[in-house]
């Protein structure tokens, strides 16, 4: 195993905090412009998957969504009960900035 200067670390786990803001916005925006792409589809009466609605595709995306929040609640709670470690704190900036710009 390589041994890395905490320096190194702290550069590092904020730029993973980047790449996952970055890669987090940019899947946002994908399904944002595939549900708009389907739902011109739908208006004019093209199906790009001919066995399923609209309704249909939006509430398998609903229950999926539900999960990650569930599952998202649960790592929220045991982050605010651990102490908040520098790394903690760079990767959060790093996750917001990418967010944010990305």
């Amino acid at each position: 195993m390589t041994v890395l200067s905490p320096t190194i670390i702290l550069v590092l786990v904020f730029v993973i905090g980047l790449l996952i803001g970055l890669a987090i916005k940019k899947g946002i925006v994908a399904v944002i412009l595939a549900l708009i792409a389907m739902f011109i589809a739908s208006y004019i009466g093209f199906s790009l998957a001919p066995n399923y609605s609209m309704q249909d595709i939006l509430s398998k995306i609903g229950s999926h969504v539900s999960i990650v929040v569930n599952e998202v609640n649960k790592l929220i709670s045991v982050g605010f009960a651990a102490s908040l470690t520098l790394t903690v704190v760079l990767f959060a900036v790093g996750l917001l900035i990418g967010l944010w710009k990305g």
